[in-house]
């Protein structure tokens, strides 16, 4: 923690930043954010930009953020590329503005990023390289990627961090973690969020995704799952020219997975391409321990020997049995069109909603609606239906300020745009009967009677341990109704659906309470046998 001193050297040592953001802000009409984060004389400074150019420019909001964000650099870039993807925060025309943001950067200066490669590798880029491209082949925010050759080896590329990136992430990020503070004293809108809690997660993303030895491992981690397959090409990671700032891995050739004249050209079969691209980012969701969260066009290619070649294992998150089992249920959910399935599963994923009275009511009211609009979508093209869903399901939470943890959020917003890739490559392609079928497999092995056999311990501890305490319990409840301060609200709304599913769960509940007992009982037999001795 810092001390109150070190706070002010701190904020002093910020100005020159500070300043360029609200001046940033002001020229493109963004004043208002500095009020949200309670700077009073934010009128002032864009009563002294009155004169600038933007201001009489027809730009709309959604442009001037976008055109914000690209003049306040790297942190913000990158903010803004994850914002794009959370259509549980921003409304739509904010996340289509701030997506273009992943096409629309400048390159740095290759004497530059030559001068990274050098002082991370120790020799000059030249000695290591024979070939390097003079122009990148990539740009992003944090990185730029050249085609290269390892003398007397492989073609691979290089991807090198660009210089100052981790300095001025970190003072964006102080800055960005305060404003988050202060937006939530002075902006009453904040109070749907948790901004300080979002800023976090946007913090830990960007940190992860500038250590290029973790995107190594996570390269490797793809490259053994995918190892029984064939059909799936990870590239090499060359270690002894990789470090945090500068990561070589193996070129992969091939042609982009959307590049659809090219495809056609080389007499691919388009939609054995789309089932098998989709298949990957399921099979990593439903299967593995984690997922490449970005699937990007750019991505993925098509290599000559039919090969899918998957790149950039920088936005990587994980996933355990328990997510993927609660995500199962809310994909279930999504296709039964059941409200109250969905709200249980969204909550055990942990979704966080900021409203208190009568929230669930709500919730489910609105949810019904928009599940109500799914039968609509065969009005649309049968492939287009379980990506429309989500995006309108997206756009539902937001409305009811319904905020969900980053990984969850990625897993739904995963499967929306590998949608999007099979229809890409197949306007007919459908990810309904793929989703189906991983649901299915998931439940069957969640039921299995090796599955329950294994929880069975655990379950007996908590059942030991829920009966244990059941006499104290009853007793504050009896206590609690004697004053009178019980009140019972109940939503019975729908319950003849769930009459069937009770009673299922109270016959394995019963099974549950008479195997604890026999495991008690076997356990107090012996215990009476040790001590009769």
């Amino acid at each position: 923690m810092f001390s109150s001193a070190n706070k002010e050297r701190k904020n002093k040592s910020h100005f020159p930043r500070y300043r360029q953001i609200a001046m940033v802000l002001a020229k493109y009409r963004l004043e208002e954010v500095l009020k949200y984060v309670g700077i009073r004389n934010y009128a002032l400074v864009g009563w002294m930009l009155r004169g600038n150019p933007f201001r009489k420019m027809a730009y709309t909001k959604p442009e001037r953020a976008r055109m914000a964000i690209e003049e306040l650099g790297t942190t913000f870039v990158k903010l803004g590329q994850i914002l794009s993807t959370r259509a549980d925060l921003l409304p739509p025309e904010y996340t289509k503005e701030l997506s273009k943001l992943q096409s629309s950067l400048k390159p740095l200066p290759i004497d530059v990023m030559k001068k990274v490669i050098s002082n991370d590798l120790g020799r000059p880029a030249d000695e290591i390289f024979s070939q390097f491209t003079p122009e990148p082949v990539g740009v992003a925010s944090i990185g730029q990627v050249y085609a290269c050759t390892v003398k007397d080896g492989p073609e691979v590329v290089v991807k090198v961090q660009k210089p100052g990136v981790p300095e001025m992430v970190d003072e964006d990020m102080y800055i960005l973690a305060g404003a988050a503070v202060s937006a939530t004293k002075h902006w009453a809108g904040a109070q749907q969020y948790d901004l300080v809690g979002i800023v976090q997660e946007i913090s830990d993303t960007i940190k992860t995704e500038m250590d290029y030895i973790q995107e190594g491992h996570n390269a490797e981690y793809f490259a053994w799952f995918f190892k029984d397959d064939k059909t799936i090409h990870i590239p090499t990671i060359f270690w002894e020219s990789t470090t945090p700032r500068v990561i070589t891995m193996e070129r992969i050739h091939g042609i982009g997975v959307l590049d659809i004249q090219a495809l056609d050209k080389a007499g691919f079969d388009r939609r054995d391409l789309a089932k098998r691209a989709v298949s990957i980012w399921l099979k990593m969701v439903f299967e593995g321990e984690a997922f490449h969260a970005d699937p990007h066009p750019g991505n993925l290619f098509v290599e000559p020997d039919g090969r899918l070649g998957l790149v950039d294992f920088g936005m990587v998150c994980m996933v355990d049995n328990e997510v993927r089992w609660h995500l199962a249920n809310a994909l279930k959910a999504i296709l039964d069109r059941n409200p109250d399935m969905l709200i249980d599963a969204l909550i055990e994923l942990g979704a966080v909603s900021l409203r208190v009275e009568g929230s669930r009511a709500l919730l489910r009211k609105d949810m019904k609606y928009v599940m109500g609009q799914f039968s609509t979508t065969h009005l649309l093209k049968r492939s287009e239906s379980v990506s429309y869903n989500l995006e309108q399901l997206f756009t539902m939470l937001r409305r009811n300020h319904i905020q969900l943890p980053s990984n969850t959020f990625l897993l739904l917003k995963t499967i929306v745009m590998a949608q999007s890739l099979g229809r890409g490559l197949d306007p007919d392609f459908d990810i309904a009967p793929l989703l189906q079928s991983s649901v299915i497999r998931i439940i069957k092995k969640r039921y299995s009677v090796i599955a329950a056999l294994r929880r069975l311990p655990v379950a007996a501890a908590e059942l030991a341990s829920l009966v244990g305490g059941m006499p104290q319990r009853l007793d504050r409840m009896m206590k609690t109704a004697e004053r009178g301060e019980i009140q019972v609200r109940a939503d019975v709304s729908g319950i003849e659906k769930h009459i069937h599913h009770l009673e299922l769960v109270a016959n394995r509940a019963l099974i549950g309470i008479m195997v604890a007992a026999m495991i008690i009982g076997a356990a107090l037999f012996f215990v009476g046998s040790r001590m009769a001795h």
